[in-house]
């Protein structure tokens, strides 16, 4: 076989081989030892399935309650998948759609619940909030010590 061939076909296989590792890549569930603070992560969409069992969980809905909540997180999800991908939105008003849309699947999502399940509804996201904060001020202090 010429030489040109073999370097070619060679370079194709290591091209292939490559990209199967790159697409495997993003499908490991467990991180990689060399992943750094640095890296950004992927946000991933929540699974409006997954978020209806938490909820359902967390607040004990009636399979009642789980039925209306689920529609309204799929819808909420579709409605942030359109947002992101349109790219002709300047990012200040991508977040005040953004956040329009959480605060009216929210109102959809409490109207749902009982009193006490809004109070828990509402320590919930207290709590997710507090945890944003730490988590990004903790990436603050990182950054700010390199």
């Amino acid at each position: 076989m010429k030489p040109v061939l073999r370097v070619a076909l060679l370079g194709f296989a290591l091209c292939i081989g490559g990209t199967g590792v790159a697409v495997a890549q993003p499908f490991q569930d467990t991180p990689t030892s060399n992943d750094s603070a640095a890296t950004t992560p992927v946000h991933q969409a929540p699974d409006p399935r997954r978020q209806t069992a938490r909820l359902s969980r967390k607040l004990q809905l009636t399979p009642a309650q789980a039925a209306r909540i689920e529609p309204i997180l799929q819808s909420r999800q579709q409605q942030m998948q359109q947002l992101r991908a349109d790219n002709t939105l300047a990012p200040r008003d991508r977040r005040t759609k953004m956040r329009s849309i959480m605060q009216d699947s929210n109102n959809q999502l409490q109207a749902v619940l009982t009193d006490s399940q809004k109070q828990q509804y509402q320590q919930m996201q207290q709590q997710a909030m507090q945890h944003r904060q730490d988590k990004k001020n903790s990436t603050d202090d990182d950054s700010g010590k390199q």
